[in-house]
C-alpha cells in the first residue's frame, strides 16, 4: 500500500536538504571528540545510511540533525539555513523532521492510535483530524487491527511501526532513524526496510544510522564514520560485509 506523505517530485527537487560543514562535537571539556571536522551534503530525497562502530559519532550526528544538540564548531544547514540560528527548534522537530529510535519511546499507557496522535498536538489539527491521520497511517503500516492496543501488548516490530507512524504524522521532509532495526527479528527488519523503501520512492529524505552493513546496503548511499571522521562515502552496492569497518 503506498505511503503518500511527501508530495514532491525528486526530479524537480534536487536541492540540498542537509549540509554538514566542518562539524566537530567535543565532550568533557574537549577531551573527547565525538565528531572531528565532518563535511558532506545530503540532497532532498536521498536515502543515506550512516555506519560505524560504537563511538564513531553516528548518533551524535543524528542528534545534531534533529536539533537536539549543537556542534562545538562548524555548521549544519537545513535547506540553506543555519540550524544553530533557528529560533523555534521545537517547531522544527515537530514539523520538519521525524524521529525514529531503536527503543521506540512510545508512551506505554496510551494505545497505538493515541501514541501517533500525540505528535500532532500543537499543530492546529482538530481532534478529528488527528484521529483520521493516525488511523490512516496505522492502516498503511498494517496496524489497523492493533490501533487500540497499548505498546506492552504489541510485538517489537509492531511497536517500531507505530513509532514510524508517529514520526510521519506531520509529514516531515526528513526521517531520522537511529538504529531502527537494532532490536527487531529478521521478519520485522524486512518489514521496516520495506516501509523505508516506499517512503524513499515517495521522496522522503531518510538518514538512517545503523551498525548493520546489510541494513545499510538498502540505502542508496552509505557514509562510514570512524573516530568522528568520514572515511567512506559511497553509493549503494559497494559497501559489503567485506568492508574494513571495525567490529
Amino acid at each position: 500500500m503506498p505511503l503518500r506523505h511527501v508530495y514532491r517530485d525528486r526530479a524537480t527537487d534536487a536541492t540540498l536538504e542537509l549540509e554538514v560543514q566542518e562539524v566537530a562535537k567535543h565532550y568533557e571539556r574537549g577531551a573527547v571528540a565525538a565528531l572531528d571536522g565532518v563535511t558532506f551534503n545530503i540532497e532532498s530525497g536521498e536515502w543515506v545510511g550512516i555506519v560505524g562502530s560504537s563511538g564513531a559519532g553516528k548518533s551524535t550526528l543524528l542528534h545534531l540533525f534533529a536539533g537536539l544538540d549543537v556542534p562545538t564548531s562548524g555548521r549544519i544547514l537545513v535547506r540553506g539555513q543555519d540550524l544553530g540560528r533557528y529560533h523555534h527548534l521545537a517547531a522544527y522537530r515537530r514539523t520538519e523532521v521525524g524521529l525514529v529510535f531503536q527503543l521506540h519511546n512510545l508512551l506505554p499507557h496510551l494505545d497505538a492510535r493515541r501514541n501517533v496522535e500525540i505528535a500532532m498536538f500543537g499543530t492546529g489539527h482538530t481532534p478529528g483530524a488527528r484521529r483520521a491521520r493516525s488511523r490512516e497511517l496505522l492502516g498503511e503500516l498494517g496496524l489497523a487491527a492493533q490501533a487500540h492496543r497499548k505498546p506492552p501488548e504489541l510485538s517489537g516490530g509492531e511497536r517500531q511501526r507505530v513509532a514510524i507512524a508517529r514520526a510521519l504524522a506531520n509529514r516531515p521532509r526528513v526521517l531520522l532513524a537511529d538504529e531502527p532495526t537494532g532490536s527487531l527479528d529478521p521478519e520485522s527488519v524486512a518489514m521496516v526496510l520495506g516501509i523505508f523503501e516506499r517512503l524513499h520512492e515517495d521522496g522522503t529524505t531518510i538518514v538512517m544510522v545503523t551498525h548493520d552493513l546489510e541494513v545499510a546496503s538498502r540505502a542508496e548511499r552509505v557514509i562510514e564514520l570512524r573516530a568522528g571522521r568520514v572515511v567512506r562515502d559511497e553509493r549503494s552496492g559497494v559497501l559489503t560485509a567485506q568492508s574494513d569497518l571495525p567490529a
